[in-house]
């Protein structure tokens, strides 16, 4: 009888689980946040994955693999849209940074609400959405989920 109730308390964390992950992202498949190699946040960008990380106030793209392991730089490019919370946009090139990273050379960048980063690897293009609005916007799920936790 205990094996049945550890399938069910195993099935119970998978649920909660999964419904906490698909609040934070819109993608349910982008269970990768935690593999983030640099501390950064990760989106899925067709075969590849996309990390972002601020850091002394700059802002730094990596392209992870299907693995999410980092990919070095050396014949990649990449642009990213920027866009601001008073809805101006604008694109900034990267530029590579150590092996393996790509830094954004504008001081504005730090305060974008969205961005849409393009590599072009291998021939390849790919592309991830990163949005930082989504904390303000959706405040109230951020409440609801408080409340599910207190219990």
């Amino acid at each position: 009888n205990n094996m049945s109730n550890l399938k069910k308390i195993k099935s119970l964390i998978l649920v909660v689980g999964l419904s906490v992950a698909s609040t934070f992202t819109a993608n349910a498949q982008d269970h990768d946040n935690a593999k983030a190699p640099h501390g950064g946040k990760v989106e899925e960008a067709g075969a590849y994955h996309i990390e972002v990380l601020t850091k002394n106030n700059k802002v730094f793209f990596y392209l992870l693999d299907g693995k999410a392991k980092a990919i070095s730089n050396k014949g990649t490019t990449g642009t990213v849209l920027l866009q601001f919370a008073d809805g101006k946009t604008k694109t900034v090139a990267l530029t590579a940074s150590g092996d393996d990273g790509f830094e954004v050379k504008d001081a504005q960048t730090v305060n974008y609400t969205k961005a849409i980063v393009t590599f072009k690897v291998k021939g390849k293009t790919v592309s991830a959405k990163f949005n930082l609005a989504v904390k303000n916007e959706e405040h109230h799920h951020s409440e609801e989920n408080e409340h599910n936790h207190k219990h």
